[in-house]
This record gives structure tokens, sequence and C-alpha cells, in this order.
């Protein structure tokens, strides 16, 4: 799932600690929103997959994280690819 993907990226650069700080201000929603999807493997609603598009953009732009610009740029391509494939 590309959210795993965005949190360890997230996590080793030291932007989201936990599950909880990643469901809320990555995703979204509740503090155990992604532990709900790992479990259950539901698919990320929409607005989860544009939000984290969106923030890994932003991240991609910023002037702290140059050695990361690349990555989180990918990322973002990856979840915006799912969330047009969720619109299908």
């Amino acid at each position: 799932m590309i959210l795993d993907d965005v949190f360890v990226f997230l996590h080793n650069t030291g932007q989201a600690h936990n599950h909880a700080i990643f469901s809320t201000e990555y995703l979204g929603h509740s503090p155990r929103y992604y532990d709900y999807l790992r479990c259950s493997g539901a698919r990320p609603s929409l607005r989860s997959l544009v939000k984290t598009a969106l923030r890994l953009t932003d991240i991609s732009r910023a002037a702290g994280l140059p050695e990361d610009a690349d990555d989180a740029a990918a990322l973002a391509k990856r979840a915006m690819i799912a969330a047009f494939d969720r619109c299908l």
C-alpha cells in the first residue's frame, strides 16, 4: 500500500513519529485511521490520498529537505495515481 511507503518516508525524515500523527496530520482522519487500514486491508479514502499527495508535494518543494525532495515528489505522484485509481 502506498501509505506504508509514505509513512516510512515521513518517519525516517522525522515528520511523522507515529501512526497517530500520520493519521491526523497527513491523512486527515482520526488517530487510529492508518492502523485501521493496515489491519482491515481497506482501501484509503480518496480524501486521504489527495491530502497525502498535496502534503508530499509541499515537502518536495520545501527548502529544508533538499536531499529528500525527489523521494517526496515520487511518493506524491504515486499517491495521486492511487487517488485517480480510487475514482475508477
